[in-house]
């Protein structure tokens, strides 16, 4: 009769039942495991709790578990076979259909536009530069003591 209990008895032990038993067994607190596994402080609470989806990494889940189970001593196959049945009778969530992302602005027009207006104001800044300035200059003073540039008069001794 006890054989007939055992396997039932079995397929209602998760991987956090059996890892919390042999953590309780070893006297050890839920921060020691964390402190000697190199894990975040609430991590073993999250694992014996069966919560693999809350970790930082889910991806890395049974390979936690399966350290956890070694630091306690807990049968690394029937772990990992507990762990393996667990995930796979979890509902798996659908895929993510795979959409293009939207096209957050049309840069084509803009590109254009502003290589125009760029072009526009070097042919301005170009333009200005070229063109010498109108300013009606004042006459140079007449005689042979003005300076040739007009700014000096000379005194004639040198």
């Amino acid at each position: 009769m006890s054989e007939a209990v055992s396997p039932q008895v079995d397929a209602f032990l998760t991987p956090g039942t059996l890892l919390k038993a042999a953590r309780e067994k070893l006297d050890l607190s839920e921060r020691e495991v964390a402190d000697r596994l190199h894990l975040m402080p609430g991590y073993p609470a999250i694992i014996e709790r069966d919560d693999y989806q809350t970790l930082r990494h889910p991806a890395f889940a049974r390979g936690y578990v399966k350290a956890y189970g070694k630091l306690v001593g807990v049968d690394e196959k029937r772990l990992l076979d507990a762990f393996d049945q667990l995930r796979a009778s979890e509902v798996t969530p659908e895929p993510r259909k795979a959409r293009t992302p939207p096209q957050l602005q049309h840069t084509g027009l803009g590109v254009f536009v502003g290589l125009l207006l760029l072009g526009l104001l070097i042919a301005v800044i170009w333009w200005w530069r070229a063109v010498p300035e109108a300013v009606p200059q004042s006459p140079a003073p007449a005689g042979p003591m003005a300076d040739p540039a007009g700014a000096y008069p000379t005194t004639g001794e040198r």
